[in-house]
C-alpha cells in the first residue's frame, strides 16, 4: 500500500526466498533468517515520500540508492567497520531492539483499529472477525512459546511445541477465519487476504507491463542520482545497526555457539544480496531479529537433550581449578564472617564455648547467606554450568536456513492459492507476537515499568542494586525520549532523516558518560 504496489507480497516473498537461500551460503553467521524488517520498511517508505516530494520516480531512486548502499556495505566489509558494533553499549542495542518491537506492534494495532474506524469500506462483521482471528493468533503463539518451562508432557515435547509456536498459531488463526466464513458466509465475513499475483511466479504484483522486474537505471536525472547517494548512505546506517545488532544477539554467549564470528563476511554477503535486490526493485533484506532468534533457539539443546559427553582432561582440569577457587573464596568469606555472628547469649548454639571471647555481631545470618548465595551464583554463571532447562549447546549449520527459504520458494510455485487464502488478520496477529516476544529480556523495557513496580518485587538485576535509584529512572527517561523522537521523525514528512538519530545514539551515550553522573 505504501509503495502503490511496486513492492507487493509477490516481490517481497520471492526476494526473501531467493536471497534467503543465497545469504547462508556466503555469510559468516548462517543461523540468521533474512527478511524485510520494520526499520528497513520504514526507511523505504520514507525514501518513496522523499522521491515524490522531489519529483523523482521511486524505483530508479530506490535502485540507485541500493547501488550506493551496496558500495557502503562492501567498504564496511573490506575495512572491518562491523568491529565497531562491539563498542556499542546496551544503551543503543536495547533502544534499537525496542524500536523494532514498537514498529511491529504499531503496525498490528493500527490495522485492527482501522478495521473499526474505516466503517465506509469495512463491514462490522469483518472487523469483529479480524480482531478475533488476530487475537487468537497472538495469544496462541504467546501461550505455546511460554510452555517450554511448563509441566505438561516431557521436556522434548515442550521444546518442540515452543519452537513451532508461530506455525501452530497461524494454523489456529486460519482455522478460525475459515470456520467463520463457512458459518456466516463470505458476504458477512469478507476479510482482507494476502495479495498474491495470479499470473504465476514470473509476474509482478502490478504485472510486468506496468512494473517490469528489472529497473530502468537510466530513468533518472543527475540530481536524482545525487539524492540516491544520500539515500544509500542513510540506508547504510539503518542496515548496519539492524544487521549487526541481530547477529550480535544470535552470537550471544547464552546460545553456547562454538564457531567464531564472521561480521565482515556477513556484510560482504549482504552487499551482494542488496545489489541484486536493488536492480530488480525488491525490498532490501537483513537478518530479522525475531525470526533469527527463534531459529537459533529452535536449534539449541535444552537440559540433557544434547546427551552426556565426556569432558576432556583439559576441560576437567580447568573446571577443577575454577571449583577450587570458588570453594576457597566461599570458605574465606565464612571464616571472616562467622566470628562476627557470635553475640552475647550464644547466637551460634545457645551459649559460648568455655574461654571464647564474646564478640559484637558484625553481620546477621541472613546477610551471610545472601553473600554466599550471591557469590556462588556468580561463580556458576562464570563457569557456564547449565541447570534445568537452560541451553547446553546449539546445532550450527547452513542447511536449515537454506531449506526455510527453499520452502518459501516452493510455496510460491505450487501453493499460490493457499497463500492467497491467508487473512491479513492472521499476519497482523503474528506481527503483534513478533513485537511482544522481542521485548522479553530487554532491560530497557523492564526499567520502563520499574517506577511503578513494588520495591519488594524488583527483578534480580544489577540496575536495581545501585545506591541512587533515581539515576536509573532518569537514564530510562532519556532512552524513552529518544525512542519517541525517532518514532515522531519516522512518521513525519522528514522521516528520511531518522537514520541520523539512530547513528547518533552511541555518540550520545559517550557524551553522557563524560558527564560523570552515569
Amino acid at each position: 500500500e505504501n509503495t502503490e504496489g511496486y513492492m507487493g507480497a509477490t516481490e517481497t516473498l520471492l526476494a526473501t526466498a531467493v536471497l534467503g537461500m543465497l545469504y547462508p551460503l556466503l555469510c559468516g553467521q548462517p543461523l540468521t533468517i533474512m527478511g524485510a524488517t520494520g526499520p528497513i520498511a520504514a526507511y523505504i517508505i520514507a525514501l518513496r515520500s522523499l522521491g515524490n516530494a522531489m519529483g523523482v520516480k521511486f524505483l530508479p531512486l530506490y535502485a540507485w540508492s541500493g547501488v550506493f548502499l551496496s558500495g557502503f556495505l562492501f567498504l564496511s566489509a573490506m575495512f572491518s567497520l562491523s568491529n565497531a558494533i562491539r563498542k556499542v553499549t546496551r544503551f543503543t542495542e536495547e533502544l534499537f531492539s525496542v524500536l523494532v518491537s514498537v514498529i511491529f506492534i504499531y503496525q498490528a494495532l493500527n490495522y485492527f483499529v482501522t478495521l473499526f474506524t474505516n466503517t465506509g469500506e469495512v463491514l462490522h462483521g469483518e472487523a469483529k472477525a479480524g480482531l478475533m482471528v488476530g487475537l487468537l493468533t497472538f495469544f496462541t503463539a504467546i501461550s505455546i512459546r511460554g510452555s517450554r518451562n511448563g509441566s505438561l508432557f516431557n521436556q522434548w515435547v515442550r521444546n518442540r511445541m515452543a519452537d513451532f509456536a508461530p506455525v501452530i498459531a497461524i494454523g489456529m488463526g486460519l482455522a478460525l477465519a475459515w470456520a467463520l466464513i463457512g458459518h456466516y458466509g463470505i458476504e458477512k465475513v469478507d476479510m482482507d487476504f494476502l495479495a498474491i499475483s495470479e499470473d504465476g511466479i514470473a509476474a509482478t504484483t502490478l504485472g510486468t507491463d506496468v512494473r517490469p522486474w528489472f529497473v530502468d537505471l537510466g530513468d533518472i536525472s543527475g540530481a536524482g542520482i545525487g539524492l540516491s547517494f544520500v539515500g544509500g548512505l542513510f540506508g547504510f546506517i539503518v542496515m548496519y545497526f539492524d544487521q549487526n545488532i541481530t547477529v550480535r544477539l544470535v552470537n550471544a554467549r547464552d546460545h553456547k555457539l562454538k564457531k567464531g564470528y564472521g561480521y565482515d563476511m556477513d556484510m560482504m554477503a549482504l552487499a551482494i544480496c542488496t545489489l541484486l535486490l536493488s536492480l530488480v526493485g525488491c525490498p532490501w533484506m537483513v537478518s530479522a531479529t525475531v525470526p533469527s532468534l527463534n531459529h537459533c533457539r529452535s536449534l539449541c539443546f535444552f537440559g540433557n537433550e544434547a546427551g552426556e559427553e565426556e569432558d576432556s582432561e583439559e576441560e576437567k582440569r580447568k573446571q577443577e581449578e575454577k571449583s577450587a577457587a570458588t570453594l576457597a573464596n566461599i570458605r574465606k568469606l565464612m571464616d571472616e564472617s562467622t566470628p562476627g555472628l557470635m553475640e552475647e547469649g550464644g547466637a551460634m548454639g545457645g551459649s559460648n564455648a568455655p574461654g571464647m571471647k564474646t564478640l559484637r555481631r558484625a553481620n546477621s545470618h541472613s546477610d551471610l547467606v545472601k553473600e554466599v548465595h550471591q557469590y556462588a551464583s556468580g561463580a556458576l554463571e562464570m563457569m557456564s554450568l547449565p541447570t534445568g532447562t537452560g541451553i547446553t549447546g546449539c546445532l550450527e549449520q547452513r542447511v536449515s536456513p537454506f531449506l526455510v527459504h527453499l520452502l518459501i520458494l516452493i510455496s510460491l510455485i505450487v501453493a499460490r492459492k493457499a497463500l492467497a487464502g491467508i487473512p491479513m488478520a492472521v499476519l497482523r496477529g503474528l506481527f503483534l507476537y513478533n513485537g511482544w516476544s522481542n521485548l522479553a529480556g530487554n532491560e530497557f523495557w523492564e526499567r520502563i515499568w520499574l517506577i511503578i513496580t513494588d520495591s519488594k518485587k524488583y527483578p534480580n538485576k544489577t540496575y536495581v542494586k545501585v545506591e541512587n535509584l533515581w539515576k536509573v529512572h532518569v537514564w530510562t527517561l532519556i532512552q524513552v525520549v529518544l525512542l519517541v523522537v525517532i518514532n515522531v521523525i519516522m512518521t513525519s514528512p522528514a522521516g528520511f532523516i531518522f537514520p541520523i538519530i539512530i547513528g547518533l545514539l552511541h555518540p550520545l551515550r559517550l557524551v553522557l558518560a563524560r558527564t560523570g553522573y552515569w
